[in-house]
């Protein structure tokens, strides 16, 4: 048995062989995978603006609680913004809410005058813990009826995406491939 297929058309046959049909599907899941990614995020994201409205503020100046929650001594604010992939600019924007809203403060590092070490005040760490519970009753409500295994697989499959996306940019070269 062979692994081709013929097809013709008129006097023109063409030959798709059964590897090129699974490899048009696995570029069809590629796509539909790269598709949905993208969806899920822009629908988490408004989901989340939607959830935390309640408590007057949106989940991007959540998340650096969440940080900060993790680093009672505090965090500077060029680790703050590497942690959460931010421009110091626009996690400054960020801060300087907080502070308004009294979650966070800011002080003067001691040694480097330049660098301000921004901690997590109390009603800071209240507002996450409120928010955090309706946070977790949403996700249950989200990943109703998935398996730990689900879980596992998808969490893998996006790892595994993140770690080369992060890395650097390969183009398909009729020689191998090469760095962009």
């Amino acid at each position: 048995m062979s692994d081709s297929l013929t097809e013709h058309h008129g006097n023109d046959s063409s030959h798709e062989t059964v590897s090129d049909l699974v490899m048009d599907q696995r570029a069809a899941l590629q796509l539909l995978i790269k598709q949905r990614i993208g969806l899920i995020s822009r629908r988490w994201t408004a989901r989340a603006a939607r959830l935390f409205k309640t408590y007057g503020y949106t989940s991007a100046q959540r998340a650096p609680l969440h940080l900060l929650k993790n680093a009672p001594a505090g965090l500077t604010q060029a680790e703050l913004a590497g942690g959460l992939q931010l421009s110091e600019p626009t996690l400054s924007r960020r801060v300087a809410r907080l502070l308004a809203d009294g979650l966070v403060s800011k002080h003067r590092l001691q040694g480097d005058g330049r660098a301000n070490l921004i901690k997590l005040e109390p009603a800071g760490h209240q507002a996450l813990e409120r928010s955090e519970t309706t946070a977790a009753r949403d996700r249950d409500l989200l990943f109703q009826g998935l398996t730990d295994e689900d879980l596992g697989v998808t969490l893998r499959v996006l790892d595994t995406l993140a770690d080369r996306m992060a890395g650097p940019i390969e183009t398909a070269s009729e020689g191998g491939h090469t760095s962009a």
